[in-house]
């Protein structure tokens, strides 16, 4: 059997896997990577290699910092200044200081541990407001921004992080910082028009039936008063500020950049270290480390190469044109993150992309930027985006999202699809 159809074969049994979930996310990606060594299609060696490399070590550096934003109390006093802004006193406004928040704050923290902090914040805020304030209005559109701004920079979700990491694997020019931004900014803005002008009244409308229910495990514990040091604190602010300027500048790898950041609020003591390694998530490490692994794989075997074909085929041939099947690859990365995990979806499609875009002469940079930036949109069903899943904690149903998440859904898709061509070129 051809490495080539080896290839295929196991990418098709990853999808699978991928889709169903049926064994976790990472537990896939390492088994695809380790049966690309294994079956001869890369060594052993490349298989695992993707665990050293820079993407890796740049996602636990700030899975470091992100944790220290919530352990010396940082997270809680941007909070309580949030809840206590005079932009904060209906609903409506409350609404849009906290959804504006968590979307910006997403874009450099983690979208997943930003939405944590704001469900119970909203939910205190709704169980102090006499009934001026509903929690049902508002967790949602919060955790759909949450999940857009985490795809305006590199850094604030997985999807981006593993499409890098494979980008890296497969020679294509790694994105900066805020490559994204170019695309995704604008597209964060239009979110948070259309919420403040056209969202807030149909989500209220859609869950003005639902009982809300706060889970215990999501209420913010006011009984005993934490004592935080702030110069923990500022600590924190520093290291942050330090990285995006490292991240920005580029004068030392972006891994190490964040690594150095971690060890200082080690080192300092802002961060115990037992702790921090708990809380680290070793399920997205692996599955960044592994996913490069089997990308690779895929690409060395000719794999990619022999669906890049069919592809290009079925788009119109050695003459399909680049922005018809940029179309359709932001189209299907869209589709398949509304009923998937995105991060699955982008160390799907990622490694088959890049080599379609390179048979057609079109840039593979710009190709896989539309994969990620499809997957961080995806807000029609409460699947895809791990900041939306979370919030049906809150009650909601499956179809409120869709009602309340599929119009934006489709206008940011265009958005994408108009934006990437104007910004990076073909």
């Amino acid at each position: 059997m051809q490495k080539s159809t080896i290839g295929i074969l196991i990418t098709a049994i990853a999808v699978i896997l991928f889709v169903t979930e049926m064994i976790p996310l990472a537990v896939t990606a390492m088994a695809a990577a380790l049966a690309m060594g294994v079956t001869g299609c890369i060594t052993l060696n490349d298989a695992i290699s993707g665990f050293g490399g820079s993407t890796v070590h740049m996602v636990a550096g700030m899975m470091v910092i992100g944790d220290a934003v919530f352990e010396t109390g940082l997270a809680e006093r941007l909070g309580s200044w949030i809840r206590n802004s005079s932009f904060a006193k209906t609903e409506h406004s409350f609404a849009v200081v906290v959804v504006t928040a968590a979307t910006l704050l997403s874009a450099f923290f983690s979208n997943s541990a930003t939405i944590a902090m704001f469900i119970p914040l909203v939910a205190v805020a709704a169980a102090t407001s006499d009934g001026k304030i509903h929690a049902k209005n508002i967790t949602l559109a919060a955790g759909m921004g949450a999940a857009v701004g985490g795809g305006a920079t590199l850094v604030g979700s997985t999807a981006q992080l593993v499409g890098q990491g494979v980008m890296i694997k497969m020679g294509v020019e790694p994105m900066g910082i805020f490559t994204l931004t170019k695309v995704m900014g604008p597209l964060t803005l239009i979110f948070l028009g259309w919420y403040a002008l056209i969202g807030y009244k149909v989500q209220k409308r859609v869950v003005a039936d639902m009982i809300e229910e706060i889970p215990p495990s999501q209420q913010i514990d006011h009984s005993e008063t934490k004592t935080y040091q702030p110069w923990k604190q500022w600590t924190v602010i520093g290291v942050t500020i330090y990285c995006i300027a490292g991240f920005v500048q580029g004068f030392l790898n972006v891994g190490i950049v964040a690594l150095i950041g971690a060890t200082i609020l080690i080192a300092s003591g802002c961060m115990e270290l037992k702790k921090t390694l708990r809380n680290l998530d070793w399920n997205t490490l692996i599955l960044i480390g592994a996913a490069q692994g089997f990308a690779l794989g895929l690409d060395k075997s000719g794999g990619g190469k022999v669906l890049s074909d069919a592809a290009i085929q079925m788009c119109g041939g050695p003459n399909a044109s680049p922005v018809v099947l940029l179309s359709v690859v932001v189209l299907l990365s869209a589709v398949l993150t509304n009923f998937m995990s995105n991060t699955a979806v982008a160390a799907m499609l990622v490694p088959i992309i890049i080599p379609m875009a390179r048979d057609i002469g079109a840039n593979p940079q710009t190709f896989s930027m539309g994969v990620v930036m499809a997957a961080n949109i995806a807000l029609s069903t409460p699947i895809g985006t791990a900041a939306v899943t979370q919030t049906m904690v809150c009650g909601y149903r499956y179809m409120d999202c869709v009602k309340i998440g599929l119009p934006i859904n489709i206008i940011l898709i265009i958005g994408v699809i108009i934006g990437l061509p104007l910004a990076y070129g073909m």
